[in-house]
């Protein structure tokens, strides 16, 4: 395509100024087929952030505009210009640690080592998921852990990470 200057380009921003609903968590869009609706891919990171300007997996392009204090999350539901997006957040690098049959001192010591590595967690039953970077870190979480080889598996795999409410509260008091 060649540039000309004297030339006019318009571009359309379908402006989101609120989140209708989340299909994972309203009862009412649990139901809703899917299938029509354009994908807005967000990392974990951008999901705090009320304004964001980003194109669907359509090419819609959308801006996201949302009032103080709101932010998105993995399944809502967006409408912009009559089209339907859902928000889906981009799976990311995890540690996944399994405890079997610990005592409570060793799950604290499981907790307290994770924690001074300053990462979120997310937590179901007996296992602990906790975003990495790089690869590489199965190592070092590998050695940090070797005392605890017999109690524990870990895993690594590439999930949609939600953090645990609460537990990405940060502060040395």
């Amino acid at each position: 395509m060649e540039y000309n200057p004297g030339m006019c380009h318009t571009v359309t921003v379908q402006v989101v100024t609120s989140i209708l609903g989340n299909i994972l968590e309203d009862e009412s869009y649990r139901s809703v087929d899917t299938e029509g609706f354009e994908r807005l891919m967000v990392s974990r990171h951008e999901m705090g952030r009320g304004r964001l300007r980003r194109n669907t997996d359509r090419g819609t392009d959308v801006g996201l505009s949302l009032e103080a204090g709101r932010s998105l999350h993995h399944g809502d539901i967006l409408e912009a210009g009559g089209k339907s997006i859902l928000i889906q957040q981009m799976p990311e690098k995890v540690i996944s640690i399994t405890a079997r049959n610990v005592q409570a001192g060793t799950a604290v010591l499981i907790g307290h080592r994770i924690g001074n590595m300053h990462r979120p967690v997310a937590v179901s039953g007996d296992t602990i998921s906790f975003p990495i970077q790089a690869d590489s870190e199965l190592e070092t979480f590998q050695r940090i852990f070797a005392d605890m080889a017999d109690h524990i598996t870990m895993s690594q795999e590439e999930v949609v990470f939600i953090p645990h409410a609460g537990a990405d509260v940060h502060g040395h008091e």
